[in-house]
């Protein structure tokens, strides 16, 4: 799914390095070995994302798997539907008229799915209790956690906290200037155009789904691997992704320091 989606947007060699990055990263291999929650939901969120890139205004498609990933395999998918609405609702030349009923579309497989799931079952506890839960603070340092152990495996607490605030600004300012420069392109409207802004929708729903279910259900267990490897995986694609299409523009220096860092990351995974 990696490889499929960064190949469409940046070429065959970016996205056999974004799946190998992929399988990389240090939680990959225990994930994959004993669990069977990650990679399910992982693997709808980036079918997920392929659809919304490559056929946008289909929002009944990506509705239905944001819906399915929500309902049946996992409650940390509910964001899924927010970023489905979120697509909806920015699809490029939509007026207002079709943009409701877009989202409306996006919606009604969520209905569907949630009336099935009082005869079939559902991944959700058979009883929800609604409630402050309150100390998000709590959920986002188990969250922090884990993106620090995939980000910047091995090291200590020494350097790490420094590690990792550097590489989120880079991460970060990279995507920002690659969205800049594909957003201002003729080619705007395209695979290339469209991969980073779903992303990012992407990343945000999840992101708030987990906030508002950590907070409205009081006994949420904390974020897991489990629950974050699928933005992980959004992370590799943007970044893999953002790389190969402002390569040509760097000059040698910096295509050097990235190669450092990439390799020494590399390693570092693979010693963990």
């Amino acid at each position: 799914m990696v490889l499929s989606l960064v190949d469409t947007a940046a070429g065959t060699l970016a996205g056999i390095v974004a799946a190998v990055a992929v399988l990389l990263l240090p939680g990959f291999l225990p994930l994959h070995r004993t669990s069977l929650t990650g990679p399910p939901l992982t693997a709808v969120t980036l079918l997920m994302i392929g659809v919304m890139v490559h056929a946008p205004r289909f929002s009944v498609a990506y509705g239905m798997l944001a819906a399915t990933a929500a309902v049946f395999i996992d409650p940390a998918g509910a964001g899924l539907v927010i970023a489905a609405v979120a697509w909806a609702w920015l699809v490029v030349g939509a007026r207002r008229g079709d943009r409701l009923t877009r989202i409306g579309l996006a919606l009604l497989p969520l209905l569907l799915a949630s009336g099935l799931a009082l005869r079939a079952g559902s991944a959700w506890p058979t009883t929800l209790h609604f409630g402050w839960h309150g100390d998000l603070d709590e959920g986002l340092h188990a969250a922090g956690i884990v993106f620090g152990d995939q980000l910047a495996p091995t090291l200590t607490a020494a350097i790490r906290w420094f590690a990792i605030a550097d590489l989120t600004l880079l991460l970060i300012a990279l995507g920002v200037v690659t969205w800049r420069r594909t957003g201002a392109s003729p080619r705007a409207d395209t695979v290339p155009g469209r991969l980073l802004p779903a992303l990012l929708v992407t990343a945000l729903g999840l992101s708030v789904g987990l906030v508002v279910t950590w907070l409205a259900l009081p006994r949420t267990p904390l974020p897991t691997l489990d629950d974050l490897f699928p933005m992980l995986g959004i992370l590799v694609v943007a970044t893999v992704t953002s790389i190969a299409l402002l390569w040509p523009r760097w000059p040698r220096w910096g295509k050097v320091a990235v190669l450092v860092l990439v390799i020494g990351w590399a390693q570092a995974a693979l010693r963990s």
